[in-house]
């Protein structure tokens, strides 16, 4: 895109913001020279994408972003930190952005970090923010999670994706209980469950599976319209679907044919 400054300098804040909707987190960023006016806009995006390099030596400039959107109570909608830093002395830095993030109504939140971190994600403070709408995780370890919050509901969330998580079964209906009104669910490769068990999610409209050796899985959901099913190769499915009529879409890979595909009340 190419945008001549005589022309930048005229654009108003709210129009330069609509611009910012359609262009990458670096793009905008790069624009920002343009003008007073673009970079104040710039100043107040509400898009973050934030990474922690691997030695943790950008901590204090992305501390310093934080403490400007929170003081300043800037409205933050989507926030996506990466940590790779490896040691844990930004962990009660990462514990802080989230608290902004959530202060600020942030409604898309995506967190990736290595499997090896330990660090512990605030997973039920995550959960009990009204605003938050699709969450995304990557790589976090969620056995290290406490279950002690988990009664809580978040019911304005409609999308939550777990890939490279490791778990347990009683987390993973922990958070599926917390945010039954999901519409979308996506579960790659998560690790420490011997079964997947999708029930009693009262809108879900498209489900997507990449399972592990010897992951059974158990689907019941009669508002499912979508489902992409992966299994590692030389692998038995252990598909069990049960009560999925409005299914409009599979998508299915594996060497082995489910016979609950033969079985299941297909429309």
């Amino acid at each position: 895109m190419t945008i001549r400054r005589e022309t930048a300098d005229i654009l108003p804040e709210c129009v330069i913001r609509k611009i910012f909707c359609f262009l990458s987190f670096k793009e905008v960023a790069q624009l920002s020279i343009l003008s007073k006016t673009w970079l104040q806009a710039w100043l107040t995006h509400p898009n973050l994408e934030v990474t922690v390099d691997y030695h943790g030596n950008n901590l204090d400039i992305v501390d310093n972003i934080m403490k400007r959107y929170r003081d300043g109570i800037i409205l933050i909608e989507k926030f996506e930190l990466s940590h790779f830093d490896s040691s844990s002395q930004g962990f009660p830095l990462i514990d802080k952005w989230f608290d902004i993030a959530l202060q600020n109504d942030v409604k898309d939140l995506t967190f990736n970090v290595p499997k090896y971190s330990s660090y512990r994600l605030p997973i039920f403070k995550i959960l009990a923010t009204k605003s938050l709408r699709e969450l995304f995780m990557w790589g976090c370890h969620l056995k290290r999670a406490s279950l002690s919050s988990g009664g809580i509901s978040c019911n304005s969330l409609r999308l939550l994706s777990l890939s490279y998580v490791t778990l347990s079964e009683k987390m993973l209906q922990t958070l599926l209980n917390s945010c039954s009104l999901i519409v979308s669910f996506v579960c790659d490769y998560c690790d420490g469950l011997e079964k997947i068990e999708l029930v009693n999610l009262q809108n879900i409209k498209s489900i997507s599976i990449w399972k592990g050796r010897k992951q059974r899985v158990k689907i019941q959901a009669p508002t499912l319209e979508h489902l992409s099913y992966f299994s590692v190769p030389k692998e038995s499915p252990m598909l069990d679907m049960l009560d999925v009529p409005n299914l409009v879409s599979l998508e299915y890979k594996g060497d082995q044919i489910p016979e609950t595909f033969v079985d299941a009340n297909f429309q």
